[in-house]
């Protein structure tokens, strides 16, 4: 089950009416099907791609269209990979700053106005652990994801007095699909230890939201990795990160 995914069934169990945005296709009719039916609250979905020029546009329209009110947005949506930036088409690159900065960055735009105008609205963007580091053969999104947790700190802070609170989550790695989980497993012991299946995620990622926490990091063992790596030197963090991760490229993401 994708994150996405989780945490759409998540909000839907603390009873939240949805409007889901995802790739076309009949996995998001019957996505909005099942959860409609599971938890009996009210679900829309649009089909639409977000890595499009005018997509962000788009969802906003659509939400007017549908008399949407939208009170809590998620912004999921994103795409990882383990590639060489060398042997890296245009298109990889492009893709995930696409996907991974600019659509973030439009639809929380275009809906702020929308979110001031309801009382406790919320913004809660995906990062990673990866933001805060640099990742050889993940460079192009550990950087991405490091501007989506300096973006969403900055957020916060400008915001504070409006009413609207914005959270992020850096998980470090995710059972999302089968191809996250063999990336994963390439680190062993450890890849074990600072994962997290996608339902255990979104319920932690909830109830700190619920509870007004700003940065989220699941699991105690990544929290003290973000703590214990703040003393080691960057040239020998990068040197181990990128022997670490070179062992993802037989799982590669177009």
């Amino acid at each position: 089950m994708g994150i996405g995914r989780s945490l759409a069934h998540e909000c839907a169990r603390r009873k939240m009416n949805l409007a889901i945005v995802a790739l076309p296709g009949i996995e998001l009719e019957k996505t909005a099907a099942e959860i409609s039916e599971k938890y009996d609250v009210e679900v829309r979905y649009f089909g639409i791609d977000l890595t499009a020029n005018d997509a962000p546009q788009k969802v906003l329209n659509w939400c007017h269209e549908q008399n949407i009110k939208v009170s809590f947005l998620i912004n999921n949506a994103g795409i990882a990979g383990a590639k060489s930036f060398e042997e890296s088409s245009p298109g990889y690159s492009d893709v995930r700053i696409l996907l991974n900065i600019r659509a973030l960055v439009l639809l929380t735009s275009f809906f702020l106005p929308e979110l001031k105008k309801c009382r406790g609205a919320k913004i809660l963007n995906l990062g990673s652990i990866s933001g805060y580091y640099a990742i050889p053969y993940k460079s192009v999104y550990a950087a991405s994801k490091a501007f989506v947790v300096s973006f969403s700190k900055s957020l916060a802070s400008e915001l504070r007095n409006s009413g609207i609170q914005v959270s992020v989550v850096c998980p470090n790695g995710v059972t999302s699909n089968t191809t996250s989980a063999a990336r994963i497993s390439t680190h062993k012991f450890l890849g074990k230890l600072v994962s997290i299946d996608t339902e255990k995620l979104a319920r932690f990622t909830l109830d700190k939201v619920e509870k007004g926490k700003e940065v989220i990091i699941p699991l105690v063992a990544n929290r003290i990795l973000l703590f214990v790596t703040r003393f080691v030197p960057e040239k020998l963090l990068i040197n181990m990160s990128g022997k670490e991760f070179r062992k993802e490229l037989k799982y590669q993401e177009l």
